[in-house]
């Protein structure tokens, strides 16, 4: 049994699709009527080289209807949704989080920022993003693997900041250093020995002007670091795509989601993977510097969008106590 998802602006131009690429013998799986946004349509064919029972397609097929309702929870872009109820289809999996974790390891890349590298590490982003504290939780999880890290800030105009990164260095017992222009960064990053993690803290940018890109790349381009495009979860999913858009010519290669514990609508994450092209990395879940930050991978992330399709908005609608078998299955960790 194949399966496919069409989208289309209305219900005969979507059974159009279905017939022209599936044939007269497509079944219709489910119909979800998007109102502006047009309808949507699963469908199914029989394939010779499978023999899969009703049970089988029913099982699967439910598994495309809850990724489908769970991203039209978070919501997520329509085009990014279609990429990945398409990519689902053709996993031969009745698992609802393998089906989705398959397809969002298909359709987007995943990282880790805790890789031996030599490289220093620049974390960037849009004002109140987090990237100090994210800093500071990558430098307190490299210290707990015994890894020698130097904090280099080159956010010296907001007040408290250099303050700031120097109370979190003083905690974890590191050194910090101030960098007040490119030339005055690079010199500060060519003076750190070879084996300690260089994290750099930035100066906070607002995607939408030109002067505050062009500064921070002057500051990116005077050495050769990997770029962290570092944002805060919880965005309007258009609005956090044009800010990834805008972060694009800064060229980032990975990326940090801080305000995890306060999210419940994580499109937006989906939408900056899609628009910047760059790796999912990690992940703020708590204010916790020690045990703050966590690696994301396509299981975690597709249990978090799962996990979250039904919020409570009320007290007597609060989700019951998970047992210890459930709790393992949705730990950050």
């Amino acid at each position: 049994m194949r399966l496919k998802t069409f989208q289309a602006p209305n219900m005969s131009e979507a059974m159009k699709l279905v017939r022209d690429e599936l044939g007269e013998d497509a079944i219709i799986v489910s119909t979800t009527d998007n109102g502006s946004n047009g309808v949507r349509i699963t469908a199914a064919v029989e394939t010779p080289d499978l023999d899969l029972d009703f049970a089988e397609t029913t099982s699967e097929s439910n598994a495309i209807d809850q990724i489908c309702d769970a991203l039209e929870r978070h919501g997520t872009p329509q085009t990014v949704t279609d990429r990945l109820l398409n990519t689902a289809t053709t996993l031969a999996s009745n698992d609802t989080i393998q089906t989705f974790a398959g397809a969002l390891d298909l359709v987007f890349e995943f990282a880790t920022s805790d890789q031996p590298t030599d490289r220093p590490m620049m974390l960037f982003g849009p004002p109140g993003a987090g990237k100090t504290s994210a800093v500071a939780k990558l430098a307190a999880r490299a210290v707990v693997n015994r890894t020698q890290v130097t904090l280099v800030t080159t956010d010296t105009l907001r007040a408290g900041a250099v303050q700031q990164i120097e109370a979190y260095g003083d905690r974890l017992k590191l050194p910090v250093k101030t960098a007040k222009s490119p030339a005055e960064l690079a010199s500060v990053v060519d003076s750190v020995a070879p084996d300690q993690l260089v994290l750099i803290d930035t100066t906070s940018v607002n995607p939408y002007s030109s002067e505050d890109l062009e500064r921070l790349s002057t500051y990116a381009d005077a050495i050769d670091a990997e770029r962290l495009l570092t944002i805060n979860a919880g965005r309007d999913a258009l609005e956090a795509r044009e800010i990834a858009i805008a972060f694009q010519a800064i060229g980032p290669r990975r990326l940090i989601f801080t305000g995890m514990d306060m999210s419940r609508r994580l499109g937006s994450l989906l939408a900056i993977a899609d628009a910047s092209q760059a790796a999912f990395s990690e992940m703020c879940h708590t204010p916790e510097i020690v045990d703050g930050i966590h690696r994301i991978n396509p299981v975690k992330l597709a249990r978090l969008l799962l996990e979250h399709v039904q919020i409570p908005t009320t007290q007597n609608e609060r989700r019951p106590d998970l047992g210890v078998a459930d709790r393992q299955a949705t730990s950050w960790k």
